[in-house]
């Protein structure tokens, strides 16, 4: 072959490369961008109920996820316009036994809320919370399965966050994340720590009940979530109304927010921090004003104090 046609096959070459390398990085690129661009925000409005009330719609919302094989592990009704179906099902579980402390996203809570003469019915945004809580892989399926059985209108809560800001999220620089939990107390065994949790609830310190307890399968592991219920003339910040009066006045109500949860794990008993927990679900709101965390600021202290002692910890914590 002479050189000239070998000069020209080489060249070919060097184009067809080139073009295939460019076409490569763009497509890349493009899936990168597009990944990017993805905003996730906390919160699913599956349905708008008109001219309707609360029993009615929360009725036909149980009848629905049951028939969805759903479990109902819990109904909190913080106050009389709002109730909350806390739910699970064996994948969800399998998904959160995966994760060191994917028990936190074990459960889903559909809100229902009532605003004027509409009923509100709202769920958390399966991956969202799953990015948030670290826990391994995606909840597509559960997404799918809750828009399917209770509908979708669209994902709500500020203007939302990409997947590597939500993997570790924090309100402010120097707050805490999903791992800056809140230690209320250690014990023994994990069968001590559990069984001193029931007393706790049992006691009814300030008001302070069991909602539900979710046993994560295969692992030392269980989540309770807890009822806030006290009087606010004596410590409002245990009161769930009283918070989500600050924190929740948006046109799409947030209660799918609640309840709070602790966690046994181990020989441990830990709760997520507020700084995270409450920001994670409203990351939209504003430091300073009427409707603001700056109005909460004692709120961390207060449910540090009092959980401990929920559990049956040692308060003051001694240093």
């Amino acid at each position: 072959m002479s050189l000239y046609k070998r000069n020209i096959m080489c060249r070919s070459f060097i184009k067809v490369s080139t073009l295939l390398f460019i076409a490569v990085w763009f497509f890349s690129y493009s899936a990168n961008s597009a990944e990017k661009n993805i905003l996730l925000k906390p919160f699913t409005l599956a349905k708008i109920y008109k001219n309707i009330s609360l029993i009615e719609v929360s009725s036909d919302v149980k009848k629905q996820l049951t028939a969805a094989k759903f479990k109902i592990v819990g109904v909190y009704q913080p106050h009389n316009n709002a109730k909350i179906f806390i739910i699970t099902n064996k994948y969800l579980l399998k998904k959160a036994a995966k994760s060191e402390y994917g028990g936190f996203g074990a459960a889903i809570r559909i809100s229902m809320t009532q605003v004027k003469n509409d009923v509100q019915v709202a769920f958390n945004n399966p991956n969202y919370m799953a990015i948030a809580y670290k826990m391994k892989g995606n909840l597509n399926s559960i997404t799918t399965k809750l828009n399917n059985v209770l509908g979708f209108v669209q994902n709500f809560g500020g203007k939302g966050l990409s997947k590597k800001q939500l993997a570790d999220y924090r309100y402010g620089v120097d707050l805490e994340g999903f791992g800056g939990f809140l230690e209320l107390a250690n014990f023994k065994s994990h069968e001590a720590a559990l069984k001193s949790v029931e007393a706790g609830f049992k006691r009814k310190l300030k008001n302070m009940e069991k909602i539900y307890r979710i046993n994560i399968p295969g692992k030392n592991q269980t989540i309770f979530g807890v009822s806030l219920k006290n009087n606010i003339k004596d410590q409002k910040y245990l009161n769930d109304q009283y918070v989500m009066d600050i924190i929740d006045n948006g046109k799409l109500r947030r209660n799918a927010h609640l309840p709070y949860e602790i966690m046994v794990t181990g020989k441990r008993a830990l709760m997520l921090h507020p700084h995270f927990r409450l920001a994670i679900n409203f990351p939209d709101l504003h430091m300073f004003g009427r409707h603001s965390f700056g109005r909460l600021l004692d709120l961390p202290y207060v449910y540090e104090e009092f959980f401990v002692q929920l559990v049956g910890g040692i308060w003051p914590i001694p240093e």
